[in-house]
């Protein structure tokens, strides 16, 4: 009789103790697991060193960040859906995309309908590139909050919604224009070591790619991109003889990249970077964005590239140069 009872108040015991610890302490990760999703974080100067992913079977909303350690979750949010499932393919089908997307502006205020869209509200770029490349329509998918009235199992229009609380506190974490939230129909989580490896085999891409570009060997720079790639309104045809003109056009190139962060969602990677790039003729820096796909044989081919000049280059080149000779020092 004794031990009986003193199992049920065990019990009742540890369950109060996961009602009241905060929602951080308590993973459903395992032990040297990460997010699949992640491969690599950035560390704040530029890229943000936060990410956040939308598990839609759990309905959760959970935070990571890089680390000393590597990366760990800092945080979770129950949140809502669009009420229709799966991943959003056409305009008013009320389903939340899935894929890798970014925080873009934020919304609050006067500028914002409170009995909508709560507190607060993020916008994200869907429809992205991969998105626009499979067709897919619509617009106006955000993270955002709706009053404690309003249940979060209502379902929205395609929206990821917090409650009030929780998009205030998930606030500290958002870096506009660099913060991801990749939706997810469930969360993959990885050995270390598999993401480990993951990130090696993706950064050796990036790298043989670069050094083909800049050693303007026209032939192995073009086998990294597939057929279907389109970018500045060029095709991959149109994008060799484009960069075989800049080839001939200047005698030496040099290409640098810092800080890259790297996100992968079913087959397709994300991968952001600063890019310096100097020539006999040009010199430009800025942030570059490349878009991959996997193949069936286990290859990644980019489908598209970006590059836009960046906010106070100068500043943001000297603290990378200072940060680089700091850690070389160390």
């Amino acid at each position: 009789m004794f031990h009986n009872k003193y199992l049920k108040t065990r019990h009742l015991f540890l369950l109060s103790l996961v009602a009241m610890a905060p929602s951080s302490v308590f993973s459903f990760a395992q032990a040297g697991e990460l997010p699949a999703a992640l491969v690599q974080l950035g560390d704040g100067q530029y890229f943000s060193k936060t990410a956040l992913i939308v598990d839609k079977s759990k309905r959760l909303l959970t935070v990571w960040s890089k680390t000393t350690g590597g990366i760990a979750k800092v945080t979770e949010y129950p949140s809502d859906l669009g009420r229709k499932e799966g991943p959003k393919v056409s305009s008013g089908d009320y389903k939340t995309p899935e894929g890798i997307y970014f925080l873009m502006n934020m919304m609050e205020g006067s500028n914002l309908d409170f009995s909508q869209y709560g507190k607060k509200a993020f916008t994200t770029n869907y429809p992205n590139l991969f998105d626009q490349m499979e067709g897919k329509t619509g617009n106006g998918i955000w993270l955002h909050a709706v009053p404690d009235t309003v249940s979060l199992q209502r379902g929205s229009r395609g929206c990821v919604v917090l409650r009030n609380d929780a998009i205030a506190d998930i606030s500290q974490y958002i870096k506009l224009g660099a913060t991801p939230i990749i939706i997810l129909d469930s969360m993959a989580m990885v050995p270390e070591e598999t993401s480990k490896t993951t990130s090696q085999a993706l950064h050796k891409i990036f790298e043989d790619w670069r050094v083909a570009w800049e050693s303007k060997n026209l032939d192995k720079y073009i086998e990294y991109y597939d057929e279907g790639f389109k970018s500045l309104g060029m095709t991959k045809n149109k994008w060799r003889a484009y960069k075989d003109n800049l080839n001939q056009k200047y005698q030496k190139i040099a290409v640098h990249f810092s800080e890259p962060v790297i996100y992968r969602s079913k087959g397709k990677v994300v991968i952001r970077a600063l890019q310096g790039y100097n020539s006999d003729q040009h010199t430009d820096f800025g942030e570059k964005i490349l878009y991959l796909v996997e193949k069936a044989d286990n290859q990644f081919k980019i489908v598209g590239e970006e590059w836009a000049a960046v906010e106070n280059a100068e500043g943001l080149q000297a603290t990378l140069q200072t940060t680089r000779a700091s850690a070389a020092a160390n």
